[in-house]
C-alpha cells in the first residue's frame, strides 16, 4: 500500500510538471510542453522524457539554475541539448536619467519594415536561432510576430526608437513582467553600432520607466551574447539570475512546417 501511494505522488507530481504549451505548439505546427521544477538527476531526466513519450510530446523546454550533467546516451526517444544560459540583468532604477532627443515612441498601428529587420536581427543569439532543429523561418517569424504584438500593445507598453535623418536605427521595447519594468527587444542597426545608441535606447527607456514609478528594471539576454552583456553593465546592470535551457527533441518529430 505504501508503494502504490509513492507511486500515485510521483504520477501527480510528474503531471503538475509537464505543461502543454499551447501557443508554441500551433505556432511550430508540432506538440510542445514546458517541463517545470527540477531534475535532479539522470533517473530523474530519464523518467520525465518517458512521460514526454506517452503524451507524444514533440518538444519540451527545460530551464534548470544549473547544468544538466550526462546527458549523452540519456535516452533512444530524445536528443536533449542545451541551447540557451539565459542571463536576466536587474538594476535600480536611477531617477535623473535623462531621455535621449534622438529616441522617440513609434506611433505606427503596425511595424514597418525597418522594425522587423531590427527585431529580427535582436535574436541571432536565441534558443529558437541556435536550435537548428526550429529553422531560419520559424524564428525570423516568431521575432516578427513578437514586434508585431508589441506594437500593438499586447506585449509591451512601449516601443522606442532610435531616429537619424528621419531612419529608425534602433529599437527598444517596454514592459512589464512581475511586477518589474522590463525590456523585451532591443536592437541597433549593425551600420550603426559602437556609437551609443544602444546605451542611448536603455538610459530613455528607464527614464520613462522612472516617471512610472517604478523601481527596478530588468532585461534578459543570452550568455552567448557578449556585446549586449558589456552594454547592460555599462549602464549598472548586474547579474540576478541564470538559467540553462535545453530543448528535448523528440526523435523522427521534425516537421516540414519548421
Amino acid at each position: 500500500m505504501r508503494n502504490q501511494r509513492q507511486a500515485f505522488s510521483n504520477k501527480k507530481r510528474m503531471n503538475n510538471a509537464i505543461e502543454i504549451l499551447d501557443w508554441d505548439s500551433n505556432f511550430f505546427g508540432i506538440k510542445v510542453c514546458r517541463v517545470n521544477g527540477i531534475i535532479s538527476d539522470r533517473n530523474e531526466l530519464s523518467d520525465v522524457l518517458k512521460e514526454l513519450d506517452k503524451l507524444d510530446i514533440d518538444l519540451g523546454y527545460y530551464s534548470s539554475p544549473l547544468p544538466l550533467k550526462g546527458l549523452q546516451n540519456i535516452s533512444l526517444l530524445y536528443n536533449c541539448n542545451l541551447v540557451d544560459k539565459k542571463i536576466t540583468y536587474l538594476k535600480r532604477i536611477i531617477r535623473d536619467v535623462t531621455f535621449n532627443d534622438s529616441v522617440t515612441e513609434f506611433r505606427g498601428e503596425y511595424p514597418d519594415d525597418k522594425l522587423f529587420e531590427l527585431a529580427v536581427e535582436s535574436g541571432i543569439y536565441s534558443r529558437f536561432n541556435v536550435d537548428r532543429k526550429i529553422g531560419r523561418n520559424k524564428y525570423e517569424e516568431l521575432y516578427k510576430q513578437w514586434i508585431i504584438n508589441s506594437v500593438s500593445k499586447k506585449l509591451a507598453m512601449k516601443v522606442f526608437v532610435y531616429v537619424e535623418n528621419k531612419t529608425i536605427i534602433g529599437l527598444v521595447t517596454l514592459g512589464e513582467k512581475n511586477a518589474r519594468a522590463d525590456i523585451g527587444i532591443i536592437a541597433v542597426d549593425s551600420h550603426h553600432r559602437g556609437r551609443g545608441i544602444g546605451k542611448a535606447l536603455m538610459l530613455s527607456a528607464e527614464n520613462w520607466f522612472a516617471n512610472q514609478d517604478y523601481n527596478y528594471i530588468q532585461v534578459v539576454t543570452q550568455g552567448e551574447n557578449l556585446p549586449a552583456c558589456r552594454l547592460y553593465e555599462i549602464c549598472g546592470y548586474r547579474i540576478d539570475k541564470i538559467e540553462y535551457f535545453y530543448h528535448f527533441w523528440k526523435e523522427g518529430s521534425i516537421k516540414s512546417a519548421l
